[in-house]
């Protein structure tokens, strides 16, 4: 059974990571917020000078600025040893000319120190600082990841952690490099960092997919107490979204909490009557099918087909889910529209041939035999649709031990109602024996849900 993943992570490279600069870049003195006390204070106002200088200096005169840094340093040792300094104060400083000397992992000690017992004010300055700096790591691991050093752009990103860790964007990057590379386990870690990561409004789409990507993949790990934590998570942040809604199901069935799942699913299955989004309705479908929810996945991939006649997906999951509740009569006609288009594919074949083999239908042994004598295959790795364009990607593989001739391959956008948008011809060159040729094709015109295609 096919899944397609509608709010998978991508790779985020649209995503521009602003904030500023660090923040000696943007100021002539060192940062400032009403809850520091050093006026009074001999030795912590002496460091706030040098700090100010350090950050004056940062980039005209750096042997300037190290000294000063030192000076800082050993004004902070000083009153350190002394006791008798605002505590607070003193870990902001530090925090400050750690930051400064690109120490983040110190700077995150001293203003996590400083914060437990900050006003107000002075927490949201350390937040800026902490940002500030993070920024300056994320733009610079986008940069590097477009350019293709995503090595490179992991240790920028691993690195901007250290300091700030209040929003999803930077996680989900992570998250995504990882999925890349099928390091699954890691993506886990890190889109569920994403998911916590802040409650700003602003950011709740991107800790919406953080959280649903997380609890897929656990899914998908067949680590069920988990997923179940993490679809809870993401359904508080949309609470009747039907996908998360059928993915709970499913986690909660394997764990045998029955009655729980029975609750969700009636609620469920009232939504769904609302719902007029195709694309959700598939997903959910396809989540109910890990459930074993047959009879209510079916009637989701009914109304999705109703709204997308075409969706070559939709046609084999319905089909697929048909055949596990042995209901010939209502699969027949599916697997029919399916090899209508998608007519050289094995799977499509084969579902057409065990629908009428459920019917005890003896044209099973004619889709058979062209099952068996199928010289090629179109084997599609992704579909994807806009407002005015959609692309197809695919593989032409040659079934058979000769090379296959050189042929035409006409492939049809369509609409939602199955009617022709554009098509584009496509020559297909000759192919080894069991070699493979790859497609990327793109159709252009509004409204086109779907494609079918055909051999000239």
């Amino acid at each position: 059974m096919l899944a397609r993943c509608l709010r998978t992570l991508t790779t985020l490279a649209a995503i521009s990571l602003v904030g500023g600069a660090a923040f000696a870049q943007n100021s002539q003195h060192s940062a400032e917020c009403a809850g520091l006390r050093y006026s009074g204070n001999f030795r912590l106002n002496s460091a706030k000078l040098y700090l100010d200088l350090a950050v004056a200096k940062q980039r005209s005169d750096p042997d300037r600025s190290r000294s000063a840094m030192r000076d800082a340093q050993r004004q902070l040792d000083e009153a350190t040893r002394l006791g008798d300094s605002d505590a607070m104060t003193m870990a902001f400083f530090a925090g400050e000319l750690s930051l400064i000397r690109g120490d983040m992992a110190g700077a995150d000690s001293m203003f996590t120190k400083a914060e437990a017992t900050a006003g107000d004010e002075c927490k949201r300055e350390m937040g800026r600082l902490r940002r500030n700096e993070w920024a300056v790591y994320a733009n610079g691991a986008v940069n590097l990841q477009r350019a293709g050093n995503v090595d490179s752009a992991l240790v920028l990103l691993r690195r901007g952690n250290l300091i700030w860790r209040g929003e999803p964007t930077g996680f989900l990057r992570m998250a995504s490099i990882f999925a890349s590379r099928s390091r699954t386990d890691s993506s886990i870690v890190y889109a569920q960092l994403a998911c916590r990561s802040t409650e700003e409004a602003r950011f709740l789409d991107l800790r919406k997919v953080a959280c649903y990507t997380a609890a897929q993949f656990l899914q998908a790990a067949n680590r069920m107490p988990e997923a179940e934590v993490a679809y809870r998570d993401f359904l508080r942040l949309s609470p009747r979204d039907l996908p998360g809604m059928a993915g709970l199901g499913a986690a909660l069935t394997v764990q045998g909490k029955t009655a729980e799942a029975a609750i969700l699913y009636d609620s469920l299955q009232l939504a769904a009557d609302t719902v007029t989004d195709s694309d959700e309705l598939f997903e959910t479908a396809t989540g109910l099918v890990r459930a074993r929810r047959y009879p209510l996945a079916a009637r989701l991939y009914e109304r999705e087909l109703g709204m997308n006649r075409c969706d070559r997906d939709g046609l084999y999951n319905l089909a697929s889910v048909y055949n596990s509740m042995r209901d010939s009569v209502h699969m027949l006609p599916i697997a029919l529209r399916l090899v209508a288009v998608d007519s050289m594919n094995r799977g499509s074949l084969a579902m057409l041939a065990q629908a009428q083999v459920l019917l005890r239908d003896t044209a099973s042994i004619g889709s058979l035999t062209r099952l068996q004598n199928l010289s090629w295959s179109f084997e599609l790795v992704r579909f994807a649709s806009g407002d005015t364009t959609a692309n197809v990607v695919a593989g032409i593989a040659n079934l058979k031990d000769q090379p296959l001739p050189a042929f035409r391959l006409t492939i049809e956008f369509v609409n939602a109602a199955c009617e022709p948008v554009s098509q584009t011809v496509v020559e297909v060159p000759e192919i080894p024996a069991n070699g493979s040729h790859d497609l990327n094709v793109t159709g252009r015109g509004r409204g086109i849900r779907a494609y079918r295609y055909k051999a000239n």
